[in-house]
């Protein structure tokens, strides 16, 4: 690598950090707005090796998870690749998730899907049975979507998306659902540098998320009133990657990420990833903002199955008072 390729990833880092600062003089009270979206398991990373580089991934973005973190990474996929993930959320929460990306030359770029369902039961409890009625509930989230991406230039990648959330309030003891339609946009720029690259991208941007119908207040004098509406958790994240080494056997990528989300105070995160003959990867991150699930962690492995190439990547969180985080996820590309 020339002289001018190495200053410039630092550069590069530079004006992330230099923009990151004013913003955070700036939101420093955005914590004040936490708790006031709806479907916030949106907020929950998906994937396994995303995770495991501390959530810094929207210029790494590569794999078709790149359709949570920034659906202009799906461009760089060249075939058909298939990714599994799944995690045990603290509060005995499941959450499953699936994206298949589809290369179509005829579009010139690559279609991608999703598929994402969130589940967990809840005893019920009553003002006058604290400790549980007998009975339990079903909290369920299912998402659905799909995006396009397409390189427009040897520099510029863009891609956008559209999903569907349905979110169900235990519906089966009176509770409401809520569902809405979101979109998702982003972009990747390579600035020509070696392997330096810039990316930005907005998630899960539209209206207000309000359930149907009406409920009877449970005091007096029993009213018939309707239900609020409150935004969904709208994210704008933006960071720089790139490669401060690179052999045919080995390989580290960097990746800083500063997000910030409508309903919250804003987030700098930073990980690492070093592969080693395309067998072997380990990561690491660190969220420099959280009071919880500060550090990830992971590992990764790939395997050649014939003309099909198979990777599994986990990854852990540490989570402080709410526990350990731990993610499995299963990859074919063919």
């Amino acid at each position: 690598m020339t002289s001018r390729n190495r200053i410039a990833p630092l550069l590069a880092l530079l004006v992330v950090a230099l923009a990151a600062r004013p913003a955070a003089a700036q939101f420093s009270l955005g914590g004040q707005r936490a708790g006031t979206s709806s479907a916030t398991f949106l907020k929950i990373g998906i994937g396994a090796r995303a995770v495991g580089l501390g959530e810094s991934f929207v210029a790494v973005a590569n794999d078709p998870t790149a359709i949570y973190w920034n659906p202009a990474g799906l461009a760089s996929i060249q075939r058909q690749d298939l990714s599994i993930n799944a995690l045990s959320w603290p509060g005995d929460v499941k959450y499953g998730h699936l994206a298949y990306v589809l290369p179509v030359r005829r579009f010139g770029g690559s279609l991608a899907f999703q598929l994402g369902v969130l589940s967990t039961e809840i005893d019920e409890t009553t003002e006058f049975q604290p400790f549980g009625t007998g009975r339990s509930f079903f909290y369920s989230d299912m998402l659905v979507g799909a995006a396009y991406a397409r390189r427009w230039t040897d520099k510029l990648l863009i891609g956008a998306g559209l999903k569907y959330l349905r979110e169900d309030l235990g519906s089966d003891v009176g509770g409401p659902t809520t569902s809405a339609v979101l979109v998702d946009i982003g972009s990747i720029y390579y600035l020509g540098y070696g392997s330096v690259r810039i990316a930005t991208s907005l998630s899960n941007f539209g209206s207000q998320i309000k359930p149907g119908g009406t409920y009877t207040s449970p005091v007096p004098p029993y009213e018939q009133r309707t239900y609020d509406g409150f935004d969904p958790p709208t994210v704008f994240r933006y960071g720089v990657a790139f490669e401060p080494y690179e052999r045919a056997d080995m390989k580290l990528t960097s990746s800083l990420e500063v997000n910030q989300p409508a309903d919250n105070a804003q987030v700098v995160k930073l990980g690492l990833e070093w592969t080693w003959l395309r067998r072997l990867a380990l990561r690491s991150g660190y969220n420099f903002s959280a009071d919880e699930m500060k550090f990830s962690a992971g590992a990764g492995l790939f395997a050649n199955l014939g003309q099909r190439e198979a990777t599994v990547d986990y990854a852990f969180t540490d989570g402080g008072s709410l526990g350990a985080v731990n993610r499995l996820g299963i990859g074919v590309r063919f």
